[in-house]
């Protein structure tokens, strides 16, 4: 899923108002906060009113509009309101994604159909029915999830299925932008897992290497033999670090 890029965080937002409503918000919106198609604008509609409009940039549509009146209002309510617009714009943007990537999978399960009509009914007859001692021994039973996202997650046939259920060509490019976006997305997010996984065994795996580190240390004392003392009790009797006489 898309992050959130924030520009002006919450706190910030009516200072930044009352900053700039001569300057830059006379001449422009500012954007507050992004989130995939999605931006959250800061906008001067008066002196003191105060605008947060959210738009989808691709589309070129207004999703939400509020405004406030910096005299009647606060920096407290302004702040929940900007939070509240972020948590629509990832909400909004999850919905993108999981509609068009819903849409992929149920053209794979289409062809998948199509190339496999004698077995359909088995299929269908296999994941409506649930038998948890079945469950746990039957290696064969179709895993849908599975099957989709190892399918999904290759690229190559990704493309070439969006190829074959599409014929605008202007869909068709959307659908294209956003599975090569979606997938190098879900990838990055499972080789991250993976490759820390991977270290976190490494670690359990391999002894603990002990080192010996040296700092030097500055002590007030009388004489040498006074600093000693004073730097053996600083360290309370830590039989890992040695002092030299």
């Amino acid at each position: 899923m898309s992050k959130t890029f924030r520009y002006i965080q919450n706190e910030d937002v009516l200072k930044s108002f009352e900053d700039f409503r001569d300057t830059v918000l006379k001449e422009r919106p500012v954007v507050i906060a992004r989130h995939g198609d999605y931006s959250l604008l800061l906008e001067k509609r008066s002196e003191d009113v105060l605008g947060l409009k959210i738009v989808n940039d691709e589309k070129k549509t207004v999703v939400s509009d509020r405004t406030y009146d910096i005299k009647r209002t606060n920096n407290e309510l302004i702040a929940r309101g900007v939070r509240h617009a972020c948590q629509k714009m990832s909400e909004l943007c999850d919905e993108d994604i999981n509609r068009k990537r819903f849409q992929i999978w149920k053209w794979y399960l289409l062809d998948w159909q199509k190339h496999h009509a004698d077995e359909t009914q088995e299929l269908i007859d296999r994941e409506i029915e649930w038998d948890e001692e079945v469950a746990k021994t039957e290696a064969d039973l179709m895993d849908m999830e599975k099957f989709l996202h190892g399918d999904y997650l290759n690229l190559g046939n990704t493309l070439s299925l969006i190829d074959t259920y599409l014929k605008d060509e202007t869909h068709k490019e959307v659908f294209r932008k956003f599975a090569v976006s979606d997938i190098m997305e879900m990838t990055s997010e499972d080789t991250k897992v993976k490759s820390l996984e991977e270290a976190e065994h490494k670690n359990q795996k391999e002894e603990l290497k002990l080192h010996t580190y040296q700092f030097k240390v500055s002590v007030e004392a009388t004489d040498r033999e006074h600093a000693r003392q004073a730097l053996i009790r600083y360290l309370g009797g830590d039989d890992r670090i040695s002092v030299q006489k």
